[in-house]
């Protein structure tokens, strides 16, 4: 337990305030029951840490970025586990439909369809061969950028 000699020594500092100012600290120290010079000091210590934090503002914001990332990355994973399902089912719905096309509709539709759906899998293989583990955040979040040599067809 800190002793009163313990106690930081305090320097006088002479502040200057307008005379409505000083009726309201005035006002406020009465209400508070704490003395004016107290209220002065709390106001200067709070000044001093908004400006202690604003000096730390990057290094707070790389420490909330960390955080972030480590919750959104079992979501981020769901995400993944999600949209390799979306790609077997449509998988399963693109050979549905040249089946459709082979019996109903003959093989002039079925040979087109073929040579659509070749085209379709050459561009669907180079997008998910890319190893997802490793792309960016941004690549992730844009899609279209992994498809980039097949846009100039």
């Amino acid at each position: 337990m800190k002793k009163d000699n313990d106690k930081e020594k305090l320097v006088p500092i002479i502040v200057r305030l307008p005379k409505e100012k000083k009726e309201m600290l005035e006002k406020l120290a009465s209400k508070q029951r704490r003395f004016e010079s107290d209220i002065i000091r709390s106001g200067i210590e709070k000044e001093l840490n908004i400006q202690m934090y604003n000096d730390n503002l990057d290094f707070i914001v790389k420490q909330l970025d960390r955080i972030l990332d480590a919750k959104l990355s079992p979501f981020i994973k769901s995400q993944r586990k999600l949209n390799a399902k979306y790609l077997r089912t449509s998988a399963i719905n693109t050979y549905l439909l040249g089946e459709f096309f082979d019996k109903i509709l003959g093989d002039d539709m079925h040979k087109n369809f073929i040579k659509m759906l070749n085209n379709a899998r050459n561009k669907a293989n180079y997008y998910i061969s890319r190893d997802t583990e490793n792309m960016t955040k941004e690549d992730l979040y844009d899609f279209y950028t992994i498809g980039e040599i097949y846009r100039n067809e």
